[in-house]
């Protein structure tokens, strides 16, 4: 049946034709930039970005399943409603029965023959569970997706986290409706302030928007975290900036050698390696280095090196080339004929009988006391 009753209560089973369905503009699915959009471009963002077709092949090959409802709330037109929970699923729908929007898909004609294939009209009824605002949806959709089988990428976790404390609650009440502890709520809600104040001072976030949760293993490494002057997240007051102004490059650093930029790759290839990047930012030897452009692996031997007998340094940088020179004769074959190739070994012959001469005045000297 279509909802043609007052006084629905908040969370009560309703069927409604798709139609009648808003897809949410302020779906923490959607990057920040997109939030707001029109439905066909919100849809376009939700069908490239999550797989919303998968979603439309199940649909036709086995009908729509009806058993999770989509959770949503009254829009401001009579009889239309915002989904709050379930686009993917609603994006699904509206590809194969409105033809103007899978129009827009990035492969609209695959969309058609599943559109064909399911062969459903825009006026089919689908099961929603209706609140009475967004707010009294907030539990069902953070133990969806903060802590349930549905599970968002760490990024949207806290964006949902903050947008809850914009809204006046505190980190414990967030906390307590998602299912996680204050410290977990607290970090989440600091680390996507960073996000926002990176984005505010100029820096591509993009990178760090993808890949969030590299960022909350650095702010878990207490070197980094000193590096930006950033505290505890229980220690972050909601709506203060966490990196204090005079520590913006530093921040530019670490987002640099974490996820890279439009200059340079980063210096680590994996979280693991968080810990000896916080060991070397926390030298100066191996910040120097750093900024310099060295690589991790050469700034934290620079960083072992420091303060060593001269006789011991000489012994590991010798071994560390000669490592080098050894991995790097595994792909010599494949490249001998480079130029570049040719040049550095050329080099490398000169360095060596450089050092040959070296050994062999000392050698001579010896024989003469």
């Amino acid at each position: 049946m279509t909802d043609g009753q007052s006084g629905i209560r908040s969370g009560e089973l309703v069927y409604v034709p798709v139609s009648a369905l808003l897809l949410d503009p302020h779906n923490p699915r959607l990057p920040a930039s997109r939030q707001g959009g029109e439905q066909a471009d919100l849809a376009t963002d939700l069908e490239l970005g999550f797989d919303a077709f998968a979603v439309a092949q199940s649909i036709a090959d086995n009908g729509y399943f009806a058993a999770e409802p989509l959770i949503a709330i009254r829009a401001e037109a009579p009889g239309q409603y915002v989904v709050v929970e379930g686009n993917r699923r609603l994006t699904a729908l509206l590809g194969v029965t409105h033809a103007e929007i899978r129009e827009q898909f990035a492969e609209p004609t695959r969309w058609e023959a599943v559109a064909e294939k399911a062969a459903m009209s825009s006026d089919v009824v689908v099961p929603i569970v209706v609140h009475e605002s967004r707010e009294a949806t907030h539990v069902e959709v953070s133990r969806a997706h903060v802590v349930g089988k549905l599970q968002w990428r760490p990024y949207m976790q806290a964006r949902f986290i903050a947008e809850r404390v914009a809204e006046g609650r505190t980190i414990k009440e967030v906390a307590d409706l998602i299912g996680v502890t204050k410290s977990k709520a607290a970090d989440l809600y600091r680390d996507q302030a960073i996000v926002r104040q990176a984005a505010s001072v100029g820096l591509n976030t993009g990178n760090v928007e993808g890949a969030f949760s590299l960022l909350t293993v650095a702010m878990g490494n207490t070197k980094l975290r000193d590096h930006i002057g950033a505290p505890l997240g229980s220690r972050l007051e909601p709506g203060v900036d966490p990196v204090p102004a005079g520590k913006t490059n530093e921040l530019k650093e670490v987002i640099s050698w974490v996820f890279g930029d439009e200059d340079a790759e980063p210096v680590i290839t994996d979280s693991r390696q968080m810990s000896a990047l916080g060991n070397v930012v926390a030298s100066e030897v191996g910040l120097s280095a750093l900024r310099s452009g060295k690589s991790l692996e050469e700034a934290h031997q620079q960083v072992k090196s420091a303060g060593m007998p001269p006789l011991e340094r000489l012994i590991k940088r010798i071994t560390a080339a000669t490592n080098a020179l050894g991995a790097a004769s595994d792909d010599l074959a494949e490249h001998a004929s480079d130029p570049q190739v040719v040049g550095l070994l050329s080099d490398l012959e000169s360095l060596v009988e450089s050092m040959r001469n070296v050994v062999d005045q000392a050698a001579d000297e010896a024989q003469d006391l």
